[in-house]
């Protein structure tokens, strides 16, 4: 590792939306993008994207997207005695354990149907801090690993006001990269899109705290990078994904699903359940239904159906609902114990989402560098791939011969 290496700050903004980056929303990024080197890349259908971000490979390689089938899927079909109490208790009880200990991800999915996936979910450990979700996906290091564990670090916040909470922590001396990851805007919106002040107010924190980190980076001879994911798309449709399967009267051992927000996934136990469900999907609103071989035009080649048989995204302004992360009493604590979420109380229903597929304006990404050091050098279009290539350029650091990305930026002149 060369030794005169760049220290960066990377803020990963989860949620903010390219389409609100406006003068009187957002003075400061607003001009950053009119004087500072950025481009536009290709997401991938995922609500999780931190992984592939920080790793510069795909959820095939990393092996994080959410949840793969159980690989002895026969027995876990096979009823047990507790698939006998009523969801709500047995839900309930995860949820507790969950937030007791954090060890039971995706809590609201009954046991019967929860003991079916092997969960690949890191958010929750990420959060927490585990090693094992910051610095490397099994065998696949990140970009904290790659430049040295004891000179990079990583923060995480969802506060409303983020400076209160992060300034203090930043700008280390010893480390090269800090990377932190800010979920303010991802969760307002999805509570609060249907407030266009209260979410034009929460835009222009976040770009207050974003002038403030370039103000303390110019000082300190920095980098400061700018990374969003997606947007958020206000919520028109709900559709009930649970009772159009209970209408079609096929024993649920005959089929397994994962249902979030903005997709799903299904795998087929019978010849039954592979042939009517589909065509039950088919007539729902806005959906698009993709088999996995197909689902590597979408940036995540698969190699079989593992991961899904088939998947099911709705177009932007369509929600599933229920889904697998609504429990009613999780949601009345969540709703009476964080300001941000309050307005679940009203309604559990999301007021915006993301995950659709990449071609829509609401899931396209950014990155930025108000660096005037820099100047995009390579040629589009680009993808989320490039992200880690081009981070470890910056900072002069080798590229492994394993990121398949390429570098978007090079000194300028």
């Amino acid at each position: 590792m060369p030794e005169a290496l760049r220290p960066v700050l990377v803020c990963y903004i989860s949620g903010l939306d390219l389409r609100r980056i406006r003068p009187e929303t957002m003075p400061f990024l607003a001009a950053q993008r009119d004087t500072s080197p950025w481009v536009a890349y290709r997401n991938i259908p995922s609500n999780e994207l931190f992984p592939t971000l920080m790793t510069g490979v795909d959820p095939t390689v990393h092996g994080v997207w959410g949840v793969k089938i159980h690989p002895r899927i026969e027995e876990q079909l096979v009823l047990r005695p507790i698939d006998r109490v009523p969801d709500l208790m047995t839900t309930t009880a995860q949820c507790i354990a969950h937030f007791l200990t954090g060890a039971c991800d995706l809590s609201a999915i009954p046991p019967k149907r929860r003991r079916r996936f092997e969960i690949t979910r890191t958010k929750y450990k990420r959060r927490r801090k585990r090693p094992d979700a910051i610095y490397h996906y099994g065998d696949i290091p990140t970009l904290l690993e790659i430049v040295g564990t004891e000179r990079s670090e990583y923060f995480f916040s969802s506060s409303a006001k983020p400076a209160n909470g992060l300034l203090r922590h930043l700008f280390k001396h010893r480390n090269i990269l800090e990377v932190v990851e800010l979920y303010t805007l991802d969760r307002h919106q999805q509570w609060h899109l249907d407030d266009e002040s209260a979410t034009n107010r929460m835009y222009r924190v976040i770009d207050d705290f974003l002038m403030q980190l370039n103000d303390r980076c110019g000082e300190l001879k920095r980098s400061l990078i700018i990374i969003s994911d997606h947007g958020h798309q206000k919520i028109t449709k709900p559709n009930d994904v649970f009772s159009l399967l209970d209408s079609l009267d096929i024993p649920d051992s005959e089929y397994t699903c994962f249902i979030e927000v903005s997709s799903a996934r299904f795998w087929f136990h019978s010849d039954r359940a592979r042939k009517q469900i589909p065509k039950a999907l088919e007539a729902l609103a806005g959906i698009e239904l993709t088999p996995w071989q197909k689902m590597a035009a979408y940036g995540i080649p698969v190699s079989d159906s593992a991961y899904g048989e088939l998947f099911a995204h709705l177009d932007p302004g369509h929600i599933f609902f229920p889904h697998d992360f609504y429990q009613p009493l999780a949601n009345l604590f969540l709703g009476l114990t964080d300001r941000l979420q309050r307005s679940r109380l009203k309604d559990p229903r999301h007021r915006g989402n993301h995950g659709h597929l990449p071609h829509y304006d609401v899931e396209k990404s950014m990155l930025l560098v108000s660096d005037t050091g820099f100047a995009v050098t390579g040629s589009g279009p680009f993808t989320i791939l490039d992200v880690a290539p081009s981070l470890l350029q910056i900072i002069g650091a080798p590229v492994p011969a394993h990121l398949p990305g390429k570098a978007i930026f090079g000194p300028a002149g």
